[in-house]
């Protein structure tokens, strides 16, 4: 399968540096990364602060001068970019980097042209921008969780608590994140007594829960926690049809039986 090329437009006015290396790193999951650009005015605080990190991460820096009243142009040049981009016909993804909910009408105009959007940013990020976008990444969500793991020991209460804190956290976000009860019950209504492939669950969550992300919930990928509710699914590993990948698949666990093959007996 031919690798995806990706393009990378970050919003630097709006996006702390502290989130570099996340950005790029979902960004090489996804695919080959063929642009990495930042926008922002050459005044602003936040932007000054992008310098050290962009060549370290191999950002270029789309810099802009505010021409009157202070008010920044650099949103207008990543809309002026991200059309350039998505008619020349160089990438198959573009993953917009903002919070900024005035990029919701340009996210919808790319996807008209069959172009996948990956968007990225805060927890303040408004409904619609994550709506609009085919999927989301909570970065200080992730980021603070990434922490959390760093400095927490792996007993089991203390994951629990982690976890626990987590959804807390969600609960006070514009945006509107899932509840693992409600994730839970997702996956559930997707299978049904076939075995599916997981990738499709997480592909399936990601477009029906805007915003879902395991690590939101304390764990490091999908399949962690569908592993974590093995009261719920069952999984098993095949081998794939090219003989060295594997592929891990899944389905609802199969309520038992037994008492009504009783009664049955007894009757």
């Amino acid at each position: 399968m031919e690798e995806k090329t990706i393009a990378i437009l970050i919003d630097g006015d709006n996006i702390s540096p502290q989130y570099a290396e996340y950005i790029k790193s979902e960004a090489q999951h996804l695919g080959r990364i063929k642009i990495s650009r930042l926008y922002g005015s050459i005044s602003s605080p936040t932007v000054k602060a992008w310098y050290r990190v962009m060549p370290e991460q191999g950002i270029t820096p789309m810099l802009q001068i505010s021409y009157a009243n202070g008010k920044s142009i650099a949103d207008q040049a990543l809309t002026i970019d991200a059309m350039d981009i998505l008619h020349s016909g160089d990438v198959d993804m573009i993953c917009l980097v903002s919070s900024d909910s005035d990029f919701t009408k340009l996210v919808y105009r790319i996807k008209e042209d069959g172009i996948t959007v990956i968007g990225m940013g805060e927890k303040k990020t408004s409904q619609s921008l994550v709506n609009a976008c085919d999927e989301f990444r909570l970065l200080d969500l992730i980021y603070n969780n990434d922490l959390k793991s760093q400095n927490q020991n792996k007993q089991d209460n203390a994951q629990q608590s982690e976890k626990n804190e987590t959804v807390e956290v969600a609960e006070d976000t514009p945006i509107n994140v899932p509840k693992l009860e409600a994730v839970l019950k997702a996956i559930k209504g997707y299978l049904d007594n076939d075995w599916e492939n997981l990738a499709g669950v997480g592909t399936y969550l990601s477009k029906r829960l805007p915003g879902f992300d395991s690590r939101i919930y304390g764990y490091r990928n999908i399949s962690e926690l569908i592993r974590e509710h093995e009261n719920l699914f069952d999984l098993k590993t095949e081998l794939a049809e090219d003989k060295v990948h594997q592929v891990v698949y899944v389905k609802n666990k199969r309520k038992n039986n037994s008492n009504k093959k009783k009664k049955t007996t007894n009757s």
